[in-house]
């Protein structure tokens, strides 16, 4: 489990986030979602500790109950876009989180070269990311996450870029590699459709300085979850959200 207490964020003489705490469980996706500028993507930023320097930053992180530094081997980031090299193929984009981490590459591609049929990669190795379609490259970069021996996941809108279609078979293949190999994760996403349908816990922030003001969990498992429940909980969200905006 990770929690954050009491994080507060300073940036050009202003609070963007002011005493905010949250608890990530060690399993299932909870989402944070809030209005543009309320600061998720910077809360991702600091919990993976690549915060620019320009940041005034307070705060404790514990994993398990212990206070830790970031960045942390327990936690891996994925920020909105795919960040693949165009220079490297798509095996040694997977691999890089390894290599940067001590593995050496022969391994390290190895590693990841066993992963790419389950991952719907399967031929891809030796591509660039050029060459590949949007959602593949999202697979690649997930897999480049998710190889690295971490305990928690962090998603900034990874499907944001895709198609609905493609978003929505992304969302049905991140909820399998997760049965297959559970992780916390926290996703950052605006789409209350995404969050209502593949996330257990949803945290709504609010702006001026960011803080959360909704904690709810989601009733039933992602895909068995009714039209009506469903409906109703995205209609508490937006009334939530509509209430931030001035």
């Amino acid at each position: 489990m990770l929690e954050i207490q009491n994080l507060t964020l300073h940036a050009d003489g202003r609070s963007l986030i002011k005493d905010l705490s949250l608890v990530v469980p060690g399993d299932g996706i909870t989402a944070l979602i809030g209005p543009s500028g309320c600061g998720k993507t910077s809360v991702l930023k600091w919990m993976a500790g690549i915060l620019p320097d320009a940041f005034q930053t307070h705060g404790t992180a514990l994993l398990d109950g212990k206070p830790i530094s970031l960045p942390h081997r327990g936690l891996c980031y994925q920020p909105q876009s795919d960040a693949l090299f165009p220079w490297l193929t798509i095996a040694e984009n997977a691999a890089m989180g390894l290599e940067i981490a001590g593995l050496p590459r022969r391994i390290a591609l190895a590693q990841v070269t066993a992963l790419f049929a389950p991952f719907g990669l399967a031929g891809c190795e030796a591509q660039f990311p050029a060459q590949l379609s949007g959602g593949m490259r999202q697979r690649a970069a997930f897999l480049r996450t998710i190889v690295q021996d971490s305990r928690l996941v962090l998603l900034d809108e990874p499907f944001s870029a895709l198609d609905a279609v493609t978003r929505l078979r992304m969302q049905d293949w991140l909820l399998s590699r997760l049965s297959d190999r559970p992780r916390g994760v926290l996703l950052v996403t605006h789409d209350l459709h995404e969050a209502t349908g593949i996330a257990d816990r949803i945290l709504v922030m609010a702006a001026n300085p960011g803080r959360i003001i909704a904690e709810i969990d989601v009733p039933g498992q992602p895909g068995a979850r009714t039209e009506a429940i469903l409906a109703d909980l995205r209609e508490t969200l937006k009334t939530l959200l509509l209430e931030q905006t001035p």
